[in-house]
């Protein structure tokens, strides 16, 4: 089925429903609302990560259990929409106030005007006779009309902190939004964020002849650093690599952490040899480093890391971009390691460094 297909589509819709639901009878997942949300947003294929995680479940064939079901339903769905729909509403009132405002300014400025003519009728009523009682009128008018002026002044400055106040919110939101949007151990991107931005990137290029091109990387026999020095030596080789990755990354593209010990890059405008280029000097200079243990100074050898790329070809859903790009770097680690395959190639013999 086509991903450019109308997703409000009654039948497309009904066709991801059917899958959904299948797909849950198959792996005997309990059907309720939230695995159900799950299961159709695995089927529209529309949640890379989400899509990876059942995939790899799958793969290793995990059983869906409640528990298992709730995980996923937890990492994948609670708190963004919640997120999203006070960051919508925040903005929504404080587009309100600012009208409001703006329609007592107007007021204001109208009553200003319409106590302006009052004080020149009361001016030039001095001069005509047997005015007087008009005169107590229009004084009575001109008193009002300021005391309405006023309040108005009172209450538009009311309504300008409040909107102030709401912009300090949407402020400490949108805070709070880049901070999901960063991995907290190696301060770069996470995979949410690695996901809206190849979302956005590939929606800007689509129907144009512009290049892109995805790089995914995997530090290579991670489990054995933990296993032999300890997760705060695993962490000290995940800072360490990710800091490679976006000091040679620079502003050519964007780099995250996709979880674990793999690392993806998105480089917009950039042909598929220019990646390779580039990824082989972040090899190199990942390879190149000599790490040590922080507390004692021991030396725990050199890092080296393979890697996978792949080229966008138009029209494509974003998960076949992702997957091709995974395919070459499972190639990279089945030829050795601490080397670059590009989707297609053949592979190519590179020197292992230890």
């Amino acid at each position: 089925m086509s991903h450019l297909r109308d997703k409000r589509d009654v039948e497309y819709i009904r066709d991801i429903s059917d899958r959904a639901l299948d797909l849950m009878s198959m792996y005997n997942v309990i059907p309720s609302p939230s695995n159900y949300q799950v299961w159709y947003d695995y089927a529209s294929e529309e949640n890379m990560s989400l899509n990876k995680a059942i995939d790899d479940m799958i793969r290793q064939k995990k059983s869906f259990t409640s528990i298992a079901c709730n995980n996923l339903y937890e990492r994948f769905f609670s708190g963004d929409r919640v997120q999203n729909a006070v960051t919508s509403t925040g903005q929504g009132i404080q587009n309100e106030l600012s009208r409001i405002a703006k329609a007592v300014s107007d007021l204001n400025k109208g009553t200003a005007s319409y106590g302006v003519a009052l004080k020149e009728s009361l001016h030039s009523m001095g001069h005509v006779p047997g005015a007087e009682t008009l005169k107590t009128i229009i004084s009575g008018l001109l008193t009002e009309t300021t005391n309405f002026a006023s309040k108005n002044d009172s209450a538009q400055q009311q309504l300008k902190e409040s909107a102030k106040t709401v912009q300090k919110l949407q402020t400490t939101l949108e805070a709070v939004r880049q901070e999901s949007l960063t991995d907290m151990l190696t301060n770069i991107g996470n995979r949410k964020s690695f996901e809206e931005n190849l979302k956005t990137t590939i929606e800007k290029i689509n129907g144009k002849e512009d290049e892109l091109c995805l790089v995914i990387g995997d530090i290579d026999h991670f489990k054995k650093f933990n296993d032999t020095w300890g997760h705060h030596v695993g962490d000290q080789v995940l800072k360490a690599v990710a800091h490679t990755i976006k000091t040679r990354v620079g502003e050519v593209g964007t780099a995250a952490r996709y979880g674990g010990e793999e690392f993806v890059i998105i480089l917009p405008d950039v042909s598929l040899e220019k990646a390779r280029r580039l990824t082989d000097i972040i090899r190199l200079s990942i390879a190149e480093r000599s790490m040590k243990r922080k507390s004692t100074g021991e030396n725990i050898g050199r890092i080296t890391c393979s890697f996978g790329v792949a080229k966008y070809r138009p029209g494509e859903h974003r998960n076949d971009f992702l997957e091709r790009a995974d395919a070459a770097l499972y190639q990279s680690k089945a030829n050795g390691r601490n080397q670059i395959t590009l989707e297609g190639e053949a592979p190519r013999n590179v020197v292992k460094i230890a």
